[in-house]
């Protein structure tokens, strides 16, 4: 793969094509979040990351509703795009068939997301617990929701995740650093140390590149200079496992390529 690779002095870039292999490893997960390190990218290929995951990747959402009654104080509209809002599970091998989801409540309750009921076990709500609207005494909701498989690309309600990523640093000691610490002091995110009289970015995937230690070095010895080191974050909305999210984007990948070698035939 022919790419451009960001060689970097201080804080100017310079583009340069060079030939390089990607290598992901698994960095771990915090809840919902789960992180990757990626060695040997660059801006595009993390872009490209970002944008499959994000807007292309095929997951269930609430795309039509006929309310039948609805006497709460959310109107039809708001109450569509909230019910548009909350996330479906999306099996791993699904035939892409239109879901229906039912809502049947009198007041006086307050409605939430777990009230739907689906005719399919296994396209159901992920979180039970989202508020839809208030009933008062007599008052009643009644409405069958549809659902589809759609890409983010289109709309928000279909996107699986929320991807970011941060350029990995590489620090630069220039002559004159005495290891007064300051800069160690100054790091909010705890993750720089001395090693033998000299500040060491101890651990380099917490580093988010802020600066705050070259901006606290009272000589300016230091720099941080971009590298080809990513760590790619992938914060699950609900609807897909990380890894049905993986498959996903690999069998989107080769069918995308299949689909575009026919087209240059």
């Amino acid at each position: 793969m022919v790419v451009g690779n960001r060689a970097s002095s201080g804080r100017k870039h310079k583009l340069e094509s060079k030939v390089f292999m990607q290598k992901i490893t698994y960095i771990g997960a915090d809840d919902q979040t789960h992180k990757f390190f990626v060695e040997g990218a660059d801006i595009t290929t993390m872009n490209v990351l970002r944008r499959k995951i994000g807007y292309c990747l095929s997951v269930y959402a609430i795309d039509e509703i006929d309310f039948y009654d609805n006497d709460s104080v959310v109107v039809d509209e708001m109450l569509a795009n909230r019910l548009a809002l909350c996330p479906l599970v999306t099996p791993e091998n699904t035939t892409g068939k239109k879901v229906t989801l039912s809502l049947e409540k009198t007041g006086p309750c307050t409605v939430y997301s777990g009230d739907l009921k689906s005719n399919d076990s296994e396209i159901v709500q992920v979180y039970n617990t989202i508020p839809l609207t208030k009933l008062k005494e007599n008052q009643s909701l009644r409405f069958d929701a549809y659902a589809i498989q759609g890409q983010g690309r289109t709309h928000v309600k279909f996107s699986p995740a929320i991807v970011s990523y941060s350029v990995l640093p590489e620090l630069e000691i220039l002559r004159g650093c005495d290891g007064c610490e300051a800069c160690v002091k100054a790091c909010p995110a705890n993750c720089m140390k001395l090693v033998s009289g000299k500040p060491k970015i101890d651990e380099l995937t917490k580093c988010t590149n802020c600066q705050a230690c070259v901006d606290a070095c009272p000589k300016e010895c230091l720099r941080l200079n971009d590298t080809n080191n990513f760590v790619l974050t992938i914060e699950l909305i609900g609807q897909m496992s990380i890894l049905n999210i993986l498959k996903s984007l690999d069998r989107y990948s080769k069918e995308y390529f299949a689909l575009l070698k026919k087209k240059f035939k």
